[in-house]
């Protein structure tokens, strides 16, 4: 299968998978919005890759791609923003995407999210088990720390990007607070 370079104004996503076990598995790409089976798209892994083309009609959109439920365990679903370009998605236990400016700012907000959730996690587990409360309260201080600075950064980013759905999709699940 070969990919080649997008035109300009083309939207095209050419995703890898790990290895051959994925091969003539679909992987699908589905509308953050208003998806239904006429507005989600599929295609199939071949040689350990896959590629959509995007219809003008689908730029300036957020998308899921994802498998099949039982190959989740293995491949993490991804949110990408259809832009003229082309965006690289990579396939993995930890999925990541790249090569559109919007898109890079997605891959940069998921990291910073599942940094900010690991360290919350483990920060709440020890604060759960602890039974000094000296210790508790410095545990607490801690968790709401990375929630300010994970809000703070979600804020910012949301207002950079105030004028395109990714700066719309940030802030609709960091709704600003009163």
């Amino acid at each position: 299968m070969g990919f080649a370079a997008c035109t300009e104004n083309e939207s095209v996503i050419e995703g890898r998978v790990p290895d051959a076990n994925y091969e003539n598995e679909k992987v699908y790409l589905v509308p953050v919005k208003d998806a239904s089976s006429k507005t989600v798209d599929s295609t199939l892994i071949r040689e350990g890759r896959f590629q959509f083309k995007l219809k003008p009609g689908k730029q300036n959109r957020i998308f899921i791609v994802r498998v099949k439920p039982l190959l989740r365990l293995n491949l993490q679903d991804i949110l990408i923003f259809s832009e003229p370009g082309t965006v690289y998605v990579s396939m993995d236990k930890n999925s990541s995407s790249s090569g559109t400016p919007l898109n890079q700012t997605l891959q940069q907000w998921k990291e910073k999210i599942h940094t900010s959730d690991s360290i919350y996690y483990t920060l709440y587990r020890k604060y759960k088990e602890e039974t000094d409360e000296v210790e508790k309260a410095r545990l607490q201080s801690e968790i709401e720390e990375i929630q300010k600075d994970y809000r703070s950064y979600a804020d910012s980013l949301a207002d950079r990007n105030k004028d395109n759905a990714v700066g719309q999709f940030i802030r609709s699940l960091n709704p600003p607070t009163p």
